[in-house]
């Protein structure tokens, strides 16, 4: 077999040098494109694609609309037309909700309300965690819900004309549209992406922008006549992928947000509350703690678990369709339209 001169194989050499380079420009060329097509990359339960219509700006403002300012300072006094200072006194309710599940047959709900007679409380989800409002909203940007919307509002018109309780539950940092078109106001994972959890995007509690944001929903269910605002799923994943912006802790900022929040309606007639909060979460002042979800059994370990609260007995509150005696010792709000196989 004939060997190869030495001139040849030096050529060889550098002909491999030159392709390993190349080949290390176009693997660099590669990353570098996969990197900028992931500001794209949409995760859905069903999977994953590219969305290049999404709007990737880091700029962006605080919705605004007509009835809600887009800066909200905080010493503001908020005004209604009926004050009650009483309201902020912390007593015990019992009455009925309604959730999101109900909300896709209104004309059901509607005629349930009918049948209800005053006083009692009445709780309804109004926003989900897709982003999607439930009833009529003048928040710009805002994506209604695909349902009768307009019987939600006479929904709730009925209820504030016939001198219902009435408390709105809004989910609080899931919210998969505000997230896909405020990017800055996401939570990420350390690639960039839009974090996911429980099949939602969710919105970050350090960002100034969220708070502001919540504040405009609270305001305008406000003036709806709604006395109660409970902010649902009001915690930070513990999910180790998610990189934020923050010198505090995760609890930290939950207790900040909270804090303001309640200082913000702390000299109108309005409460806010929390919903399904972390077990250390302590409350002040008229406040509650609304909890889905528990079994009779579970009951004990509950209360055990928010001994923090002030008073348990007017702060916790139920959200069950069980009929356990265990829970009558408590406060309950029942559903008001019975499911299928309830």
């Amino acid at each position: 077999m004939r060997s190869l001169s030495y001139r040849t194989k030096t050529r060889m050499r550098k002909g491999m040098k030159v392709f390993l380079a190349l080949a290390a420009i176009l693997l660099l060329g590669i990353i570098l494109f996969a990197v900028y097509l992931e500001r794209f990359l949409v995760y859905t339960p069903e999977g994953a694609y590219f969305n290049f219509e999404k709007n990737t700006s880091r700029d962006v403002a605080v919705p605004t609309d007509n009835a809600v300012k887009t800066t909200l300072p905080e010493d503001v006094s908020i005004e209604f037309a009926d004050p009650d200072p009483s309201a902020q006194e912390t007593e015990r309710i019992s009455g009925y909700y309604i959730d999101l599940e109900m909300l896709q047959d209104p004309e059901a709900v509607l005629a349930a309300v009918q049948e209800l007679s005053p006083p009692c409380t009445v709780l309804i989800d109004l926003k989900g965690g897709n982003g999607s409002f439930y009833y009529t909203t003048a928040i710009d940007g805002a994506r209604q819900a695909a349902i009768d919307i307009e019987t939600v509002d006479t929904v709730i018109s009925y209820l504030r004309s016939h001198g219902f309780t009435m408390v709105a539950r809004i989910r609080t940092f899931q919210d998969t549209h505000f997230a896909e078109n405020h990017l800055n106001c996401a939570l990420k994972t350390s690639g960039g992406s839009l974090w996911v959890g429980s099949g939602f995007y969710w919105i970050d509690p350090a960002n100034p922008t969220v708070v502001a944001y919540l504040k405009q929903i609270a305001r305008e269910l406000a003036e709806k006549g709604f006395k109660e605002i409970v902010l649902d799923d009001f915690r930070f994943p513990s999910a180790t992928q998610i990189v934020y912006n923050s010198e505090k802790s995760r609890t930290e900022l939950i207790a900040g947000v909270a804090e303001e929040m309640l200082n913000f309606f702390a000299s109108s007639n309005i409460t806010i509350s929390f919903g399904n909060p972390a077990s250390d979460f302590a409350l002040t002042g008229g406040s509650r703690v609304y909890v889905s979800g528990v079994t009779g059994s579970g009951v004990s370990a509950t209360v055990k678990g928010y001994a923090l609260l002030e008073n348990i007995e007017t702060q916790l509150v139920f959200l069950t369709g069980s009929k356990d005696r265990r829970f009558e010792d408590y406060q309950v709000l029942r559903p008001l339209v019975s499911k299928a196989g309830q």
